[in-house]
């Protein structure tokens, strides 16, 4: 058996003779807290990482969530490097309708992922409440001598998020392959495909779930130069659901089974930065346009792009406008947001959300810097649903509310950073929070008692580097 390494063994020697030495580049984010509820029980969140926080994120989150990543140029030679990423990620368990902090101990299982005890240790408690853990990354790169780059495996490609709100606009991450900065002049182009499955399959015939492929082709130009008003970043998804002859056989009469509904993404994003002594503004506007089962671009739905849904005949738009302030002492950060879905095909009349409606939300977090070290924050967030008396997203609503279900919060913060910017991390924070609403009604699991509202405090900890 030894005889048969030995070739391996001399060709990793005579590659590793061409291939420039360097360190593992480890960078990451994290986020950690404690909170509690002035009234006592459980505390409650409007969001989470899947969903986003509509009326911002600050004193809202009640998970603890990693990302650790690892690469390393493992070639580089005449300006062709070869590079290799990885990601892990690893996250309390979120729970949804209601959001409820479910974090424990120092112990916190991996790997049973639907929260089911493990232990009990004799007391009916729930120890090892099942965690949320994954390989996000795992992808390679060539970076050609002309400077683009050509990839495969399974990335985050291109995401585009509003930090504030935890929220990505635009998220078309997955496993594929592609090619990207292709320096065109004026700006570089990328191109993509890139896989993913739903369950667009409803259960049919006892056969169980199943699951249909589909493929997004990404177009990008990015950085288009605006002259003096900034740089523009335009991006088409078009996905193309792929359904065999067999599944459209084995489902006949499933119309939701053997819908091939593709349908397209369009995105612009126009940035603007202004840099001067002492005033620091970055600014985007997006535009957003969806069709079938992009359509959900339509309201506040987080990583769109990433999932693709089997609705047909529906729409959606988006306008967003979100940046930072850094002038001296004075800081803030901002999102201004309103979306209209439309569903032709099951609409009536009456213009009804998801059917057919719209929302809005604004957030502002301005803070004030006491010295390089120490700023207080204030964050407030106010939310709104275009809704009649009917069932919303099967959250059931309107049966406690005949008004637009809303959602409001305001969160005071004092805050320990390693300098004045915005983006300084990290961030050690002790915080007081009101939340209330009628969306925040139904999160609470106590409509019938009106209980729409919860005072908060705690600590937490957000950094990356």
């Amino acid at each position: 058996m030894k005889a048969k390494w030995l070739p391996l063994a001399a060709g990793i020697a005579l590659a590793a003779g061409s291939v420039a030495a360097s360190a593992v580049d480890f960078h990451g984010y994290f986020r950690a807290g404690a909170q509690a509820s002035f009234s006592g029980g459980d505390v409650y969140c409007a969001g989470n990482g899947k969903v986003g926080h509509k009326v911002g994120r600050l004193g809202d989150e009640c998970d603890t969530y990693a990302e650790l990543s690892f690469s390393q140029d493992v070639y580089n030679k005449a300006n062709n490097k070869f590079d290799i990423h990885t990601l892990i990620m690893f996250g309390t368990k979120e729970q949804q309708d209601p959001m409820v902090d479910r974090q424990g101990g120092t112990f916190q299982n991996i790997g049973f992922g639907d929260g089911d005890a493990v232990t009990t240790d004799g007391d009916g408690i729930n120890h090892n409440s099942g965690q949320r853990s994954s390989i996000r990354e795992l992808w390679s790169g060539y970076t050609t001598a002309e400077g683009y780059t050509i990839w495969a495996g399974r990335r985050y490609y291109q995401r585009k998020d509003i930090h504030i709100l935890d929220f990505y606009y635009l998220n078309n991450s997955g496993t594929g392959a592609g090619i990207e900065n292709i320096d065109v002049g004026a700006g570089n182009l990328a191109f993509a495909v890139i896989k993913g499955q739903n369950s667009g399959f409803e259960h049919y015939n006892d056969l169980g779930e199943t699951w249909r492929n589909l493929y997004k082709i990404d177009a990008r130009w990015n950085a288009i130069p605006l002259g003096g008003f900034g740089t523009l970043d335009a991006s088409v998804i078009y996905a193309l659901p792929w359904i065999s002859k067999y599944q459209k056989h084995t489902y006949a009469g499933n119309t939701r089974a053997t819908r091939a509904n593709s349908g397209a993404l369009i995105t612009l994003d126009h940035a603007y930065t202004l840099v001067t002594d002492p005033v620091n503004v970055m600014n985007h506007f997006i535009f957003q346009y969806g069709t079938n089962g992009f359509g959900n671009v339509g309201y506040f739905d987080n990583h769109v792009g990433e999932y693709y849904s089997p609705m047909v005949g529906t729409q959606g738009v988006r306008l967003i406008d979100w940046g930072t302030l850094d002038a001296g002492n004075f800081g803030l950060g901002y999102s201004l947001f309103w979306s209209h879905f439309d569903d032709d095909y099951i609409s009536t009349d009456t213009w009804v959300y998801p059917r057919s409606g719209w929302e809005y939300g604004i957030v502002l977090r301005p803070e004030y810097k006491w010295t390089e070290y120490t700023r207080t924050t204030l964050e407030v967030g106010y939310s709104q649903e275009k809704s009649v008396n009917n069932d919303h997203h099967g959250w059931g609503w309107q049966k406690y509310t005949q008004k637009d279900p809303d959602l409001y919060k305001v969160t005071l913060a004092q805050q320990f950073t390693p300098g004045k910017g915005f983006w300084a991390r990290p961030a050690i924070r002790f915080y007081a929070s009101y939340i209330g609403g009628d969306q925040f009604c139904k999160q609470k699991a106590q409509p019938t008692h009106k209980h729409n509202y919860q005072w908060t405090f705690g600590s937490q900890v957000e950094a990356w580097w």
